[in-house]
């Protein structure tokens, strides 16, 4: 079996032999006859191996913030000179340049040092092309996964750097001297999430604690910016609409039962879109997101509006049974003062600039057994009211005149008790027919109270929530990328 492998190895070698070009086969025999690849390629071994790198960048993968990654698609481009590869192309039937696998020949023992794959060197080693001139051109393509410290501190509205740093792993400076190359773009596919709009190459010399000598290495920086159209027709606008329902809740009536309810759903929403930023940000307390701000602060209005709706509610259900009649204070600011600022009209009274002087000016002559906070001049219940104070004074004079009346008989005292008995009927009607208005007032004025507030907080939230969000686009370095 050995046999038989090694015949047909000889065969392949013949016929590459024969369909090959006999000036490339001399010429690669000639050069690499004694050629050893762990040699630096130069002659005076006291000078360094210029190389100079420059990166071709393809395309950003992606940019993982919750790994803090930067994974991309590019060419490393590679050029020296080996000064034992060179050769007279007239010698050699004009054969200018050759193409040599990456083990025959000496390369730079370069890696990327901020590289988090899990080979580590992640590149394709291809043939290098080499001239002859000596210079050696190689151009490894790879996906190359860097680590990269993000700030999202401006999350969405951030901009990031990173960086790919390339050095020789065991060459020191004076055995490879690094030089500049070109950092590409020319193939550069965009990316739907991230702009370049800043790049940049340096050299750096550093010396480690574990080596006296220097080591040298190339640094090549992105500056990106993230685009925001994403997250903000996913992430912003959804919550912004979210918080309009905040506002609407406060028009809701609050005889119907979703009032609180609408306002825990929309916390509850906002709870959602907070989970969802948390997963795409790192689990880092260096900073907290400027989105992130602004959906806890949104939640906190909508905390703020439930609270404010549970306050309203039990303001609508109050009644005489289980409250007092309001003070002056709360009566003066909540059914006089801010009806007339919003214009809002209370029924069976007027609110004008007159009743708010008035009001001030006997707050303190209010009769301190009176229950509702007004005195109502209209309704059915007045003109009963009346009649019984009339029928009152008509009665106890007619009583006074009989008492004074010696020659009054049996019947016409008996007609005066009818009358008492009519009389106390009568006066029994008109103080129930007071006590059930008296009740229906003050839970009419305490329902209007509730609507008054109502209309307090419709006002107040929009202008916070407009003014947040004002507060957070106003921080945000840009909008629009």
């Amino acid at each position: 079996m050995p046999h038989s492998i090694l015949i047909l190895l000889q065969l392949l070698l013949l016929i590459t032999q024969s369909n090959g070009s006999p000036a490339e086969v001399r010429l690669i025999n000639d050069l690499m006859s004694g050629y050893v690849r762990e040699e630096r390629p130069i002659l005076d071994s006291s000078k360094p191996v210029k190389v100079t790198l420059g990166v071709s960048l393809q395309q950003i993968i992606n940019l993982s913030e919750k790994e803090e990654q930067l994974e991309v698609n590019a060419w490393l481009k590679f050029s020296w000179r080996d000064e034992n590869l060179r050769w007279e192309p007239t010698a050699y039937e004009n054969v200018t340049d050759l193409r040599h696998p990456p083990d025959a020949l000496w390369t730079p023992d370069i890696l990327l040092y901020n590289s988090v794959d899990s080979e580590f060197d992640s590149s394709y080693k291809v043939n290098l092309v080499n001239y002859h001139t000596g210079y050696i051109n190689w151009m490894p393509p790879g996906i190359f996964k860097v680590s990269c410290k993000l700030d999202i501190y401006w999350f969405p509205f951030d901009e990031q750097i990173c960086y790919f740093k390339f050095g020789s792993w065991t060459y020191t400076r004076d055995k490879i001297e690094l030089e500049k190359g070109d950092f590409d773009f020319s193939e550069f596919i965009p990316n739907g999430e991230w702009i370049i709009i800043g790049h940049r190459t340096n050299i750096t010399v550093k010396q480690y604690e574990c080596c006296p000598e220097q080591y040298e290495d190339i640094t090549f920086t992105l500056h990106l910016r993230r685009r925001t159209l994403y997250y903000s027709f996913n992430l912003i606008a959804p919550v912004l609409l979210t918080m309009v329902l905040v506002i609407l809740g406060f028009t809701v009536s609050p005889e119907t039962c979703e009032k609180v309810g609408l306002q825990i759903s929309v916390s509850l929403a906002i709870c959602i879109f907070l989970t969802i930023m948390s997963e795409l940000t790192p689990q880092t307390s260096e900073a907290v997101p400027l989105l992130g701000v602004f959906f806890h602060t949104c939640n906190f209005i909508s905390v703020l509006a439930t609270s404010f709706t549970v306050y309203v509610q039990s303001f609508h259900f109050r009644n005489q049974h289980v409250h007092e009649r309001m003070g002056f204070w709360m009566r003066f600011i909540l059914l006089e003062w801010s009806p007339w600022v919003l214009r809002m009209k209370m029924p069976d009274r007027d609110n004008n600039v007159k009743t708010l002087k008035d009001s001030w000016k006997e707050r303190n002559r209010r009769e301190s057994m009176a229950r509702t906070a007004f005195e109502y001049a209209d309704g059915p219940v007045t003109q009963i009211h009346t009649m019984g104070i009339m029928l009152k004074e008509n009665f106890e004079e007619l009583i006074y005149q009989v008492k004074q009346d010696k020659t009054a008989d049996e019947k016409g005292i008996e007609r005066l008790r009818v009358l008492q008995k009519i009389y106390d009927h009568v006066k029994m009607i008109r103080e129930h027919d007071d006590d059930n208005d008296e009740d229906s007032r003050v839970a009419l004025e305490w329902r209007f109270a509730a609507i008054v507030v109502d209309r307090l907080c419709l006002l107040a939230f929009s202008i916070l929530i407009v003014i947040v969000s004002i507060i957070i686009a106003w921080r945000a370095p840009y909008l629009f990328a």
